[in-house]
């Protein structure tokens, strides 16, 4: 439960208090890189639940990856008329992603030259 918690309280940190977008803005912006100064960042992924930081997936993996996200995307969508915060639509999206066998990687950078 802890880890839980820690990773909603990331997430939030992460994607700060923004309202408005969808749930596949949001999906897109819990991957990829993410610069918080000139030489830091986060770098965030989806992988399998189990693996843990930089997880390469194999084409298959990529495909079941996809597939998952789509289902949860489609189904998040379908179960509200009002979008909720972006907090919110994002702890729903891991949610999501966990019942489908995928957890959410972020990774701590420091780009050095």
């Amino acid at each position: 439960m802890s880890r839980i918690l820690a990773t909603v309280c990331l997430i939030m940190l992460l994607v700060g208090c923004r309202t408005t977008g969808t749930y596949e803005q949001t999906s897109q912006e819990l991957t990829g890189l993410e610069l918080i100064e000139p030489h830091f960042g986060y770098y965030k992924s989806w992988a399998p639940i189990g693996s843990k930081d930089t997880y390469s997936l194999t084409d298959k993996q990529k495909a079941e990856q996809t597939k998952a996200l789509n289902l949860c995307l489609n189904q998040l969508k379908s179960s509200s008329s009002k979008l909720p915060t972006h907090a919110l639509r994002s702890v729903l999206l891991v949610q999501c992603m966990k019942k489908q066998g995928w957890h959410l990687i972020v990774e701590e950078l420091f780009i050095t030259r």
